[in-house]
This record gives structure tokens, sequence and C-alpha cells, in this order.
């Protein structure tokens, strides 16, 4: 059986959800199809954090109001940062800051709903398979239905949202989409994460806490995001590199918390992997195109991804009804959404993932040492994670260098680290209008990223 579709999405997580109400609402035949069961969908394990910002910004494309109601649990007014020894609390206060922790399963299962009610088809219970190829185009899929049986569905248009798992994007041939097929370890952070009721009132729940011990949490952090005064989301990420179990990890950093966690009350848990690594270098190919982890539109330093992938979504949505009224769908005809993507999301991501590289290998000794002597100050901190970018100034190194005399080795690679970001914000900026000048900036980027 044959199924003729405008356009089919594989996941219907946050921003394949959010693509087929944008597109559905357009009056396109959008087919959604999703290996959980409808009332499953959205379940995932998360920080939840977001800004409500994120999804106002796309309202008008997407028609799909932003958090509201129950789906908003906490505001949250900053974070605090701790210390591995968590002897210092740096204080991040954005002014303004929309920060948000939702009831991720509600606002998922509303934004489905949404894409349902504009004319989305969800075909729940269906495992895709594989791409269906022709021609040097993708034109549909194979999927296990509810019944059991293998089917295929053609599409005008194929988007990946399965997440880090790529199904589609890791069956295509490499040397003709410019896609990385895997992820490298160091790429990849194994998180296990917790619900808990806690007896205890929780101090400031409109805080979020993020706790950079390396001993616990090699390569990642642990956190805290508080669900109003008597509940708490913790979990901890470590980088698949490490080899570490993450679940064990978050049991020992329970134990050292048993003021907060004796006694509690386990809402949910589970174990998931994010993808920390620049974006795909190329979203898009004939027929075919890339939102949320399968194209590895998440930030490298916090993991956080609900907001860059429901933009992203909203852009290829964009691109989708231009080149469908243009009658071309091939890379040429959707390459505005790489150009979209990578001049203004990317030069923020793209110099993060150079960070979190440096940051990997650092011993909770040296972390120490930067917290203490305020070798990074928390509006260093805040504006970097949101911009990508810190000063690197002359007087600015001085400062630090003296700071932190005891660590000048570090402290003079941080700066060339500086440096390289600087390189990638400035190519992401200036990402090619055409598929033309591609490969010279690919192998620019590259460039940069082996080093």
């Amino acid at each position: 059986m044959t199924t003729n579709y405008d356009v089919v999405i594989t996941g219907a997580g946050t921003a394949g959800s959010m693509a087929a109400a944008a597109l559905a609402n357009k009056g396109l035949k959008v087919a959604l199809l999703d290996r959980q069961p409808k009332e499953k969908i959205g379940v995932k394990i998360c920080g939840d954090a977001t800004s409500g910002e994120h999804f106002k910004r796309i309202q008008d494309i997407t028609k799909v109001d932003p958090p509201k109601g129950d789906e908003v649990i906490q505001k949250v007014a900053g974070a605090w940062l701790y210390s591995p020894d968590r002897e210092v609390k740096l204080e991040l206060v954005e002014e303004g800051g929309t920060g948000i922790i939702i009831d991720r399963f509600k606002l998922g299962m509303r934004i489905l709903d949404n894409a349902i009610d504009f004319g989305a088809e969800l075909f729940d219970e269906s495992m895709v398979k594989e791409p269906i190829i022709t021609d040097d185009y993708v034109t549909g899929i194979k999927y296990r239905g509810k019944d059991k049986n293998i089917h295929e569905m053609t599409g005008k248009v194929i988007i990946d949202a399965s997440g880090i798992i790529g199904v589609l994007r890791t069956k295509l041939n490499p040397n003709k989409t410019f896609m990385d097929l895997e992820l490298a370890p160091k790429d990849v952070c194994n998180c296990y994460r917790e619900i808990r009721d806690v007896e205890p009132e929780i101090e400031s729940p409109e805080f979020i806490r993020l706790i950079f011990d390396q001993d616990v949490a090699k390569g990642g952090y642990i956190w805290e995001f508080p669900r109003g005064p008597h509940s708490m989301n913790a979990g901890l990420g470590v980088m698949r590199i490490n080899k570490m179990n993450p679940h064990k990890q978050f049991d020992v950093f329970i134990e050292q918390r048993k003021e907060l966690y004796e006694n509690s009350k386990l809402v949910h848990g589970g174990a998931w992997r994010v993808p920390l690594r620049r974006p795909q270098d190329n979203l898009v190919w004939n027929g075919f195109m890339l939102i949320g982890d399968s194209g590895t539109q998440v930030k490298p330093t916090d993991g956080g991804g609900i907001g860059i992938s429901v933009n992203a979504a909203a852009m290829a949505s964009k691109t989708i009804v231009s080149a469908l009224e243009n009658d071309n769908v091939s890379m040429d005809g959707l390459w505005d959404y790489n150009v979209q993507f990578m001049r203004s999301i990317a030069p923020i991501n793209a110099p993060l993932a150079i960070m979190k590289d440096f940051v990997i290998p650092l011993p909770s000794s040296i972390l120490n040492e930067i917290f203490h002597k305020e070798i990074l100050t928390g509006d260093d901190l805040l504006y970097g994670n949101a911009s990508g970018n810190i000063s690197s100034g002359f007087m600015v190194n001085l400062v630090r260098a003296w700071r932190g005399k005891r660590i000048l080795g570090t402290l003079f690679k941080f700066r060339g680290i500086l440096k390289q970001m600087d390189r990638a914000r400035t190519l992401y900026e200036n990402f090619p209008d055409n598929s033309e000048d591609f490969q010279p900036w690919r192998s620019e980027i590259m460039n940069i990223y082996g080093d």
C-alpha cells in the first residue's frame, strides 16, 4: 500500500508535532508517524526547562499557543551554579527572563492535538524502518504499522524528527547528504533523571540549580530544577566517552543530598541520550530535512533543545511551503532552511560546542579554582551561554591570568579556545546562500572542530 502526502514527518515529539501543526494549518496534507501509542507520545526524560519566548516568536507561523495554564509548572527567575566542592555559588539572574519549567507531556500532547485538529494525520504505533530513495530524492518511507505489516508512504518532502537515533538520516549516503551518520562518543551525553516529591520546602524554587562535580558527573553536570516548593526534577549527564552509568552516579548524588531526598517519593525516573555538538553541517537534501535532535539542534553546554527545535520546525515549515509553491524540493529548493537556522541559532550553539570540548577534560580541582577565583563570573557565564561569546579583551585576560595564576596553562588554552569560537561564529554568520558554495565553507568548519 502506498499513500501520498505533501509532507511525511517521522517522530511526533515537540519538533515533529510543531512542524506538523504549522504545515497542516497551511492546508498541506501531512502524515505524522511515531512508534509510541498516542497516549504515550510526549513522554520523554528531560530537564523540562525552556523559555516561553521561543514559542511566542513562532506563534504567527505555527498558530500554536505558547505554554500556558498547567503546562507551566514553575517560573524561573535565574540559576544557582555551584563549584564541585559546593563552597561557591554563582547567582545568574537575567533581567526580564522568561524561563519556565514545563509539564513536557501536557505541552507535547497539546501541540500534537493542535496538529491533528489542523488536519495532520497521525500514525501512532508505527515504526519507521528506512527511507525510499528515487533518483537521488527521498520520496517516502517504509514503516511497520499497527498491523505489524510493512507499508510504504510517499511524500514530496520527508522530515526526520526521530530524535538522536536519526532513523532516516543514518540510512542515507553521507557523501551525498553531507550529514554525519554517527555521533562521536564525546558528542553524546548519557543522562538519568528523576522527578521526586520531597518533604522539606525547597528554598527559592524560582532558581534552578547546576552543580559541576566532575567526580560524580564526569564531562557533564548535575541539575536540580524545582517544580514548586515540594517537587524536584533532578538528574545528571555524563559524557558517553567516559563510560559511566548515569543511574549509578545519580544514586551517589542522592546519597550526598539526604537532607532533601531522604523520605522523598519517586514519581518518575528514566534515562536517555542527548547530542552535544555543533548542528549537522547540512540540514537538507533532495526532498529531505532534519529538525530537532536528529539535526543535533541542541545547546552543547546545557543540553537544552526544546526552544531550538520548535524554532527550527517553524523555519523548516516556511521553507517547505515556499518550495512546494515553486515546485522545487531539491536541495537547492530547500536550502533557505539551512540559511535561516545556520545564521540565527547556529552562531550561538556551534561556538559553545568548542567550549564544551574544552571543559570536558577539566578536573574538579581546576573548576574549583575557576569558581573560587571568579575567573569566569556569573555575568560571563550568563552572557556566554546565551550568546556563545565570552569577552576576550586584553585587560580581561590579564585580570583572569592574575586571579588564576596557579592554572595559567589552562588559561592560555582558554584564550585559544575563545579565538576558535570567534572563528566559528563568523563562519556561521556567513553561511553560504547556495549549495554551490557549501563545500569550501564546510572544509573550514571541519578544520576548526578538528583543531
